[in-house]
């Protein structure tokens, strides 16, 4: 790391928009996240707490298990607020919030919603990977869009100030939700079709959307996903600056997803092969690891990014979509 890296962290607020927390794996290292984060340069993660595969009572027990950890924590804040993850930028915390990766939980109860919201829920995506009740994943042959309680559920949503995710979500289903919302939707984590023809990926026409409704798309680490199980520096870059190019720097961001246990993560694909599409359950899987912020920097700097466009990448472009969305 350079000493303007190193000035840039130091000023900046970088944001990962998606880390999963509940998934299996060695709890040790899901417990050490938290300060590997914080030692390298983050100031605010957002925690996967609940999924599709989760129902009401397993995401309420899941939210109560993390509040508390963060209460006992002494470099840890809950965020409620914007102001949150300012503060902890200026105590040298880590500021974090929740999301789910799915809508199972809500359990086609709207009132859930702003319950969900009160309890540090920030966002939200519409389903993971298949079909539920409220849109078609991104795995699923068909492409039905957004049901009619789905619509519902944008809209409440948006009243709450719950930001809407179109991670995971089928190509209908997702221009069908930003149609449908009436603040910026996002992509917490995903990946370009320009690079891997996967089905997590989004064509320049969803990212040109995305980008209309005010919306930021933030990149995932995988290499599964980046194409070619290339995780590299270089790579990330060459995403990031496809997005640059195409609706400007103002709508990216990062949503590493998972960056610990990898073996973990294999086993899961590997399990679920048969649902997946080819090459996901493939051993040896790359992720970008959260250490890895300062090489990021250090790689948009010798492409000639200034300072403050950096600092939006890297964090300022999320906290814009948080103060105009959040209540």
């Amino acid at each position: 790391m350079n000493d303007r890296t190193a000035a840039i962290l130091d000023q900046a607020i970088a944001c990962d928009m998606t880390c999963p927390w509940v998934a299996a794996g060695n709890p040790a290292l899901r417990d050490a996240l938290p300060e590997r984060y914080r030692s390298s340069g983050w100031t605010y993660v957002s925690l996967t707490i609940a999924s599709d595969g989760d129902d009401l009572a397993g995401a309420m027990r899941t939210i109560a298990m993390t509040r508390r950890m963060i209460a006992e924590s002494d470099n840890s804040i809950l965020v409620e607020t914007v102001d949150d993850i300012r503060r902890a930028k200026r105590e040298g915390k880590l500021a974090l919030g929740f999301h789910f990766q799915g809508t199972l939980p809500v359990e086609r109860d709207l009132n859930l919603v702003s319950l969900f919201y009160a309890l540090g829920v920030r966002h939200m995506l519409m389903v993971y990977n298949y079909k539920n009740f409220v849109a078609d994943g991104c795995y699923e042959k068909s492409d039905g869009g957004l049901s009619g309680f789905g619509h519902d559920l944008v809209a409440e949503m948006n009243r709450v100030g719950m930001i809407v995710d179109v991670a995971h979500t089928g190509y209908k289903s997702s221009m069908d939700t930003i149609a449908a919302s009436k603040a910026p939707v996002i992509v917490s984590h995903g990946n370009l079709k320009k690079f891997s023809d996967h089905p997590r990926c989004y064509t320049d026409e969803q990212i040109r959307a995305i980008a209309g409704s005010g919306g930021v798309f933030g990149l995932t680490g995988l290499g599964v996903f980046m194409g070619g199980n290339d995780s590299s520096t270089p790579a990330l870059i060459r995403q990031i600056d496809h997005i640059v190019q195409l609706v400007g720097l103002q709508h990216v961001g990062f949503g590493f997803d998972y960056v610990y246990d990898m073996p973990a993560l294999e086993a899961m694909m590997a399990q679920a092969a048969d649902r997946l599409p080819k090459g996901d359950s493939m051993p040896n899987q790359q992720q970008i690891e959260p250490e890895r912020l300062g090489a990021i920097v250090d790689a948009l700097l010798a492409r000639n990014y200034s300072d403050a466009d950096i600092a939006a990448i890297i964090g300022g472009n999320w906290l814009r979509i948080c103060e105009q969305v959040w209540r």
